[in-house]
Formats: structure tokens, C-alpha cells, sequence
């Protein structure tokens, strides 16, 4: 392989191939490119089924981060992989897993690992709050630095960004209380489906060069508050929806939810996001990778607006 060209990948491993990145993913590269042989990896099970009536040409597997034999038939006679873990993961042991599998199997050409890093952060800046646990401040700086030392052909792209189809969930307060409950902060926002792209994009092109390279990602577009998100939503669904940030409404809504562990963990991640927001800046690698304008935050809202309209009986604004 020279500096600047890698050779066809043959066979793509791709973690996480049931979720909501890894999915779109191989529907991609399968539309994009019959030809490569997919190895789709859960972690469940159950999964497995379903995953194969999904994709019926692509090899389906079950394989865990702390379980070493099962990575390494996983990985066994791949060159390209789409490397994503769960939240929470211990990166340590996780990471040290991957790298000890891909260094036996020998085949690899191009790793992707998603992160979701604040660049060039200093660690000892995190909050104690967040320091014993493992939140992404914490975790994925681990992930980073192990899959640096390894040697491997890494991609890192680094969701700078809040996932799109958090409106999910964000929507639930909407739905039963007519005003939208998120603690207050500044993000970009990105499609996890444009995120799929990149990395089938990444995958699929012969160009080298971006290995061994940290590309943050977002929508170019939309750098908001949830103030501003509470404008845009009651725009699209057609009315007036307050905005609550209350700690003490985001606690009695979303506990019965998500769990007082949870809850506790989101408002701290939050509140360190809204502290340290001026980090982030908007970006066109993401329109650049994939050779489109990626999705706004309002198209998003506009394609699933029927879904989010559900159960809504929305107020109208008053002068």
C-alpha cells in the first residue's frame, strides 16, 4: 500500500451492524457495492436473525469486546472495519481486545472508529462528577490513545455532534406535557444516517490518505440551543411549544425513563457540554466525503414529522 492509494477491500467487518449507524451502513455498502463480502458483528444474540433476513448475502456473527476468542474469528480475514462500542464501554479492555485480534488475524487495511471527543481537550479539565464513571470525556480518549499506540491503519471520525434522531426521545415531553424538557446547551447536529456515509465512503475509496487522520464531524449547518430547537420543532409540527430546562422537570420526566443513574449522568455530561461549547465549530468535511448537502436539523424534523406528531395536541403562540 503506498501513502496516498490502498488496494480494494474485499471483506468489511462492521460492528454494531443492527444499530442505528451500523445499519445504515450496510445497506450502503451493499447498494453501493455488491461485490464486497460483509461480516456483520452483534453482540446479541437474538440479533442474529433478524440481521440475516436483512441482509442475506452478508455474513453474520456474534462477538463481544470482552470476549477475545469470539473477536478474533470475527476479525479473522478482514481488511476493512467499521469499529464502534457501546456507551459505557470500559475502552481499556475493549480496545486492548480489538488490537490484540487484528494483530493476529494480520489483514486489516483500514479501521473507521467512531468517537464522540471534544478535540484536543486537556483530561484534567473533565469534572470530578465525571471522572469515576464512563462517560465519553472519560472513555473515549482511552479508545483513542490504545488504537494509536497499536500501529493499526485507523480513521478516526469523531462525532462532534448530538444525533438527529435523539428527537425521539426528546419528543416523549412534547407528547405528554406539551413543552419540550432538555437541559439548555450548544451543539452542532448531525444524521447518523450521513455519518453511515462517511464511513461507507471512507471504506469503499481507494484515496489513503486518510489514514491515521481525526475528522470531526457535523452537519455544517446548525449550531443550536434547545431553546431554538423548542422554535423550530413547534414550526414544523405546527404550534407553540414551551421550553422547560429545569433540572427538576428533566429529573421527574425523564427518571421513570432512563433510570436515576442515567438521568444523574445526563445532566452532568450536559452541563459540561454547555460549559466547554465554544470548542465546536461547523465544518464542511461531511459534505465534502459524501458529495451532497448533509441533513439539517429542520429537514430531519420535516421527514419524520409524522412520527413525531403522534399523541401531539399542540397550543398555538400568542402576540
Amino acid at each position: 500500500m503506498s501513502m496516498t492509494t490502498k488496494p480494494t477491500l474485499s471483506r468489511i467487518l462492521i460492528f454494531g451492524a443492527s444499530g442505528h449507524i451500523g445499519k445504515p451502513l450496510t445497506t450502503y455498502l451493499t447498494q453501493r457495492d455488491p461485490h464486497v463480502k460483509l461480516r456483520l458483528v452483534t453482540s446479541a444474540l437474538e440479533k442474529v436473525q433478524g440481521l440475516q433476513k436483512d441482509f442475506p448475502l452478508a455474513e453474520v456473527v456474534v462477538a463481544n469486546f470482552f470476549d477475545l476468542p469470539s473477536l478474533e474469528r470475527a476479525t479473522s480475514d478482514v481488511q476493512g472495519v467499521f469499529l464502534i462500542t457501546p456507551s459505557a464501554t470500559d475502552e481499556q479492555l475493549a480496545m486492548t481486545n480489538i488490537v490484540t485480534a487484528f494483530k493476529k488475524s494480520n489483514s486489516v487495511i483500514h479501521i473507521i472508529r467512531l468517537l464522540g471527543m471534544f478535540p484536543e481537550f486537556n483530561r484534567h479539565r473533565i469534572p470530578t462528577a465525571l471522572q469515576g464513571g464512563r462517560s465519553l470525556p472519560v472513555q473515549h480518549p482511552i479508545a483513542k490513545a490504545i488504537l494509536d499506540e497499536s500501529g493499526l491503519p485507523v480513521t478516526y471520525i469523531n462525532s462532534g455532534a448530538s444525533f438527529m434522531d435523539n428527537f425521539f426521545l426528546q419528543i416523549k415531553s412534547v407528547q405528554a406535557e406539551g413543552k419540550l424538557i432538555w437541559p439548555e446547551h450548544r451543539v452542532p447536529f448531525i444524521d447518523p444516517r450521513d455519518i453511515a456515509e462517511v464511513a461507507g465512503q471512507l471504506l469503499l475509496s481507494h484515496d489513503a490518505k486518510h489514514i491515521g487522520q481525526f475528522h470531526t464531524m457535523n452537519n455544517g449547518a446548525d449550531w443550536l440551543e434547545f431553546h431554538e430547537i423548542a422554535v423550530i420543532l413547534g414550526d414544523v409540527l405546527g404550534g407553540h411549544i414551551p421550553y422547560d430546562d429545569s433540572e427538576e422537570s428533566f429529573v421527574r420526566f425523564y427518571e421513570p425513563i432512563l433510570g436515576p443513574f442515567a438521568v444523574k449522568s445526563m445532566w452532568h455530561f450536559f452541563n459540561f457540554e454547555q460549559a466547554n461549547e465554544v470548542c465546536w465549530a461547523l465544518n464542511n468535511f461531511v459534505e465534502r466525503t459524501i458529495g451532497r448537502k448533509p441533513k439539517t436539523v429542520r429537514e430531519w424534523l420535516v421527514e419524520h414529522r409524522e412520527a413525531l406528531s403522534e399523541g401531539l395536541r399542540l397550543g398555538h403562540a400568542t402576540a
